[in-house]
């Protein structure tokens, strides 16, 4: 199997053997050829990933600081769960490997055992047995499993190069679940085509594409490729998929398991939860288990940070707008209510509402009303989610499941398409001009108000005077919310105002104050913009 590779050899790290301090590593080339476990501070730099950013980058042009902005789609903040999750990983691919000795007798018997089972036409027994060594990490879209399992494992070499046993050993081989679902052929095909990436020379894929050889002949060629190339962690992503076969899935299932106890090579899952129920099969009784469930960040107080305020500091500073927003608590609540503490939903959020800032112009800064109003437009996609995630709706959100990653640089160009030529100089629109009531009406509509109040809200500024229409709309707003009273319902049925409502919601503004008017209000709780924004000069 490794006479196509030997021309290979000068590409790959050579083994360099490391004595090993703890006994059950020691002896043994596969573990000694690993570069040493990292400690915390190494880990962090690992996992740690930020843009780079300088104050003075803020008086760049728009399109040099929307590419700046675009780079958040790596930001990462190591949280304690991700320092979990690598260590774990690492002492996995360690522990899989002990017993595991190339050209060893034991090794030479695996290599027997998978010869007469490909001449018998037969595979790994159907057994719903666990996994010895093998776990998962399932949990919601958006949260950075597969990116965090990927940085983890970068510090691995993919190809370590072993002369004195002729050997190629992949310490790591991820692979992913087709999303029609997957059969024992097409989870051998992954291995193949990921193995050729690792090694070209090998052509597995091409050697075994002959439709005629049968799911039973390709798990065992699959199998033996594993053993061959001494595969420390099989890493098998979007496992959720296998819901979308046709096929007995948890057959499929039990054959990894049971091929991963075999052969001695640890299986991960990583899935949405919508896998739990396939995973549950296999490791409801796991007793070396490192399984793990993400879900969003929690949300703790000022007084008591959590997950959520951690990642919005540190997120926070990264603002490449004009007149950047201090952090505050209304205007991260606002964020956490459209984003339910998803990393990734989050990250977009806050990276188009800055785009949006820049391109509509004025202040250039972020407000509560532009976060809701970006969540709105941008992430309409996901907003049944999150609003699945508010009520805690459990059946609603296995319907979500798979709604697919939000991709940040689309999400930015949709916002430039919208907003390339319209820009206009309407706050000039003097009352004379056609085209007055109409511009300020628009910026009225934007603001909350219905259409037909916008309009005659616009005719009545214009009357009063105003000299353009951003002093129109000022006008009108000052009269809509000074000397207006409502009539009340009496009476025991009467309802009972809240003291507040949810973040981002306008009757905020409409609470009784003896402090300041209903605008002033508003204006404090930063849900008005600035109507230079809305009406560019």
């Amino acid at each position: 199997m490794e006479n196509n590779l030997e021309n290979f050899a000068p590409e790959f790290l050579e083994a360099e053997y490391k004595e090993q301090r703890i006994p059950q590593y020691q002896g043994n080339p596969l573990i000694e050829a690993l570069p040493p476990s990292l400690e915390d501070t190494q880990w962090l730099e690992t996992l740690f990933s930020v843009p780079a950013f300088r104050e003075e980058q803020r008086q760049w042009s728009a399109n040099e600081r929307i590419q700046l902005i675009a780079q958040l789609s790596d930001f990462m903040v190591p949280l304690s769960r991700h320092f979990e999750l690598a260590q774990k990983l690492d002492a996995l691919i360690r522990q899989g490997y002990v017993g595991r000795i190339p050209r060893s007798a034991q090794s030479h018997r695996v290599f027997v055992k998978l010869h007469e089972m490909s001449q018998n036409r037969t595979t790994f027994k159907k057994s719903s047995s666990t996994a010895q060594l093998s776990s998962s990490l399932i949990g919601l879209s958006g949260m950075g499993k597969t990116t965090t399992v990927k940085r983890a494992l970068s510090y691995m070499p993919e190809v370590i190069y072993h002369p004195r046993y002729g050997i190629y050993q992949i310490p790591y081989l991820h692979i992913e679940t087709p999303y029609d679902g997957a059969s024992v052929k097409g989870i051998a095909h992954s291995i193949f085509r990921k193995v050729d990436q690792l090694l070209p020379a090998a052509n597995y894929t091409e050697r075994y594409l002959d439709s005629r050889i049968g799911a039973e002949t390709l798990m065992n060629h699959a199998a033996r490729i594993l053993h061959a190339h001494c595969v420390g962690l099989l890493v098998v992503d979007e496992i959720q998929n296998l819901e979308n076969s046709r096929k007995n899935r948890d057959a499929l299932m039990s054959l990894l398991v049971s091929a991963s106890n075999e052969l001695g090579v640890p299986i991960f899952f990583i899935g949405t939860n919508k896998a739990s129920n396939l995973l549950s099969l296999n490791f409801r009784q796991a007793r070396r288990s490192i399984g793990q469930s993400w879900g969003a960040l929690k949300k703790g107080t000022h007084n008591a940070p959590d997950e959520w305020e951690y990642f919005v500091s540190a997120l926070w500073r990264f603002q490449w707008i004009r007149t950047p927003a201090d952090k505050s608590p209304f205007l991260t609540d606002m964020l956490y209510h459209h984003s339910q503490g998803i990393v990734d939903i989050a990250i977009k959020l806050f990276a188009a509402t800055q785009v949006r800032a820049i391109l509509e112009g004025g202040s250039e800064t972020i407000t509560a009303e532009l976060i809701a109003r970006v969540a709105k437009t941008e992430l309409a996609m996901v907003e049944p989610m999150i609003e699945a995630l508010r009520l805690n709706d459990i059946h609603a959100l296995m319907r979500f499941d798979d709604i697919a990653p939000i991709n940040l640089s689309e999400v930015i160009q949709n916002i430039e398409l919208r907003f390339a030529g319209r820009k206009v100089p309407g706050a000039n629109i003097t009352p004379e001009d056609a085209l007055f009531v109409p511009t300020c009406a628009s910026a009225l509509e934007t603001l909350g108000f219905k259409a037909d109040d916008a309009e005659n809200m616009a005719e009545i500024a214009a009357r009063d005077g105003a000299k353009n229409a951003l002093e129109g709309v000022k006008k009108a707003l000052t009269k809509s919310t000074s000397g207006t009273k409502t009539k009340s319902v009496k009476g025991k049925n009467a309802p009972r105002p809240p003291e507040e409502y949810p973040p981002g919601d306008y009757r905020n503004g409409l609470l009784k104050s003896d402090q300041e008017s209903a605008l002033e209000r508003m204006k404090s709780l930063g849900m008005l913009p600035d109507l230079e924004k809305i009406l560019p000069v």
